[in-house]
């Protein structure tokens, strides 16, 4: 073997290689999303890399570096794996990059190929790590530039910090003045991400040294804003509860700590190593990621890394590190319409992903749940050429949510499918007065569906939330925030399309969202209460009988009016921004006059509740004998059964007899 080909590393992609595992972590308890907020934010879907691109020593050597100077080749491979998983941020360490400041320019480096390869939308920051002897000038005659690590993300990188871990004045500072050598957390923030991207590599692998640098490090990440991190950490995590990277498991999950889907390896080996002197490849986890939002998908992809043995007969290199990459994609949005939009033809991506979709035939735009889609039967919405392959993968853990209002005299139409060749992966129906969650257990035209359904009442908008999760084969459908029913799904299939909604379907449809992994049922409680329509506070308060001059049986900004009855009722106009939805409204009356007398009417009481009226009307409470000359206050809200608006301002009166 005289190179890294295409041919090659083509080859090497769709063959992983099988490596006896000779050094075992600690395995930490799966960690879950600290917050329980991670389905909020944009999913970051990374790569982290030590492109060894720094170690200089000869083939048999333990520094020995895999294709150092081929820096081409390390960036069509890194090209690739974005292209082929979509990924949106790349964290690199052990790179030469374009320093022109220190007079280090030009195109002899890893980072510049990278980026063309990357073409554009994609911005760039980076950090130096100066090496043992104090120097950051990459070595040797093949590439120049300076040495550290980077952070590129396909978006608009705002600000950028690069924090020293071990400094002086710095209570973690490794106090020998002999050692040089610099370890820096380089984070960026990004134009409309909520999620911070870092990466770090550690040089020093041995107590105390690294116990200080990983305290440091904990603490500054801690100061970050939800941090992404990802870096090679330099240890294998030990074999004592106590190891000095304990402390980020403690704080952040670790993203290969979990399996994604059956058969997926957790804490799989990320460093491959040996020279003449141990020619068994030893193997480690040196490379992680942690994130606040926690993972809904990894893997170490060891087949971009050279895990031959390394003697200096041996053949070239057969892959182009010493490091696997690790690719991870945090919690998060995959897909976003909320159908805001009040005229055109396409509605508009809230995730950073960017999938417009398309408005076709027969959809016209609503003014229910205050704006909404409303689909005749032949009409659809379709996302982009690009599809969601990567992003919602129905092989994948996955989530649909939604709110649906079918017509009372619909038939069977699909909310939401994301089809292939044979027939539908995924398909969220109304069918014949039914929801319908269904997925095909084969691709072939015919194949059977594994399914779940539960009874659907048409003409009443609904929240409807389908998750599957692959690791327990199970699917779940909720119906407004409650657990519908499950059913089993083992035989994963692929779609590799585009999503459609409405195909057929006949009736309203908001709030489309996807995610790439399985909503807890306390998300999916969440997700719908952030999405439900409140009642507006009510208006035109009066007290009935109101004179026509002067006392208009509402006071509220000083003084009383008067009201010619011991026996009122009391009146509002009350509203929901859902025209369909049944909405009352809810009072309270209280002496102002005496306050140690019983409440005549208090929120939740006998007597407090109007009746419904639909989407808006005026509503009225009667109220109980009064006491002559005595002055009262009252309020109302508007409520729908579930939700409840503020109150309206306070109304002040006085009773008098007729």
């Amino acid at each position: 073997m005289v190179g890294v080909t295409a041919a090659v590393l083509a080859t090497v992609a769709a063959v992983r290689i099988a490596v006896p595992q000779t050094r075992q972590p600690v395995v930490p308890a799966a960690a879950t999303d600290p917050d329980g907020l991670g389905y909020q934010r944009e999913s970051i879907r990374m790569l982290t890399w030590n492109i060894c691109g720094e170690a200089g020593g000869s083939r048999g050597s333990l520094s020995y570096c895999p294709w150092r100077s081929r820096p081409q080749a390390k960036a069509a491979a890194i090209e690739t794996i974005v292209r082929q998983r979509d990924l949106n941020v790349i964290m690199l360490q052990e790179v030469c990059y374009p320093d022109d400041a220190a007079g280090r320019g030009g195109d002899r480096n890893d980072l510049a190929p990278l980026m063309a390869a990357l073409g554009p939308g994609w911005t760039y920051r980076t950090a130096v790590v100066a090496r043992p002897d104090g120097r950051s000038d990459c070595r040797g005659g093949d590439l120049v530039g300076t040495v550290g690590e980077v952070v590129a993300v396909r978006g608009t990188i705002t600000s950028s910090t690069v924090t020293p871990l071990l400094v002086a004045g710095d209570p973690n500072y490794y106090p020998d003045a002999t050692t040089k050598r610099t370890s820096n957390l380089l984070c960026v923030r990004v134009d409309g991400w909520q999620n911070t991207p870092c990466v770090t590599h550690l040089l020093h692998n041995s107590d105390p040294e690294y116990a200080r640098e990983t305290a440091s490090l904990k603490q500054k990440v801690g100061a970050v804003a939800l941090p992404v991190l990802g870096g090679d950490l330099n240890t294998s995590q030990g074999s004592a509860s106590t190891s000095p990277i304990r402390p980020l498991f403690d704080a952040y999950p670790e993203c290969d700590q979990q399996a994604y889907a059956p058969g997926d390896a957790v804490t799989e080996m990320t460093h491959f190593n040996s020279e003449d002197a141990a020619p068994a490849v030893a193997q480690q986890k040196l490379d992680y990621v942690f994130a606040t939002s926690g993972f809904a998908y990894c893997d170490s992809l060891t087949e971009f890394a050279d895990t031959n043995a390394n003697t200096a007969a041996a053949d070239d290199p057969a892959a182009l590190s010493d490091h696997a990459p690790v690719v991870a994609f945090t919690r998060g949005q995959s897909l976003t319409w909320k159908f805001d939009e009040t005229s055109g033809d396409s509605t508009a991506d809230g995730s950073i992903n960017g999938l417009t979709g398309t408005l076709r035939n027969g959809v016209t735009r609503s003014t229910e749940r205050v704006h909404s889609l409303r689909f005749d039967g032949t009409g659809t919405v379709t996302s982009g050429v690009d599809g969601t392959v990567n992003k919602f993968d129905t092989r994948r853990g996955l989530t649909v949510s939604l709110w649906a209002k079918p017509d009372t005299a619909a038939p069977t139409g699909s909310l939401i499918n994301q089809p292939n060749n044979s027939g539908s992966p995924l398909d969220l129906s109304y069918t014949g007065g039914k929801w319908r969650f269904a997925m095909v257990t084969g691709d072939a035209s015919g194949a059977a569906s594994d399914q779940v359904t539960a009874t659907a009442q048409p003409g009443v908008w609904t929240h409807l939330a389908a998750t599957y999760d692959p690791v327990a084969g199970r699917m779940s459908l909720f119906v407004n925030g409650t657990l519908a029913g499950t059913a089993a799904h083992t035989k994963r299939v692929p779609s590799g399309t585009a999503i459609t909604i409405g195909a057929a379907y006949q009736g309203g449809v908001d709030d489309l969202q996807l995610f790439p992994y399985a909503l807890a049922s306390a998300e999916i409680t969440k997700l719908r209460a952030g999405q439900t329509m409140l009642p507006a506070v009510p208006t035109g308060t009066v007290t009935i009988p109101a004179t026509s001059t002067g006392n208009p049986g509402c006071h509220q900004n000083g003084g009383y009016g008067t009201v010619a009855s011991l026996t009122p009722r009391l009146s509002a106009a009350v509203q929901d921004d859902d025209p369909t939805v049944p909405v009352r409204g809810e009072f309270s009356i209280w002496d102002n006059t005496d306050p140690s007398q019983p409440q005549p009417i208090y929120l939740g009481g006998p007597g407090s509740a109007s009746g419904y009226v639909t989407g808006s009307g005026t509503v009225s409470v009667q109220v109980p004998t009064l006491i002559a000359g005595h002055s009262y206050g009252w309020y109302v809200r508007a409520s729908d059964g579930t939700n409840v608006s503020a109150t309206a301002p306070v109304c002040h009166f006085v009773a008098a007899a007729s």
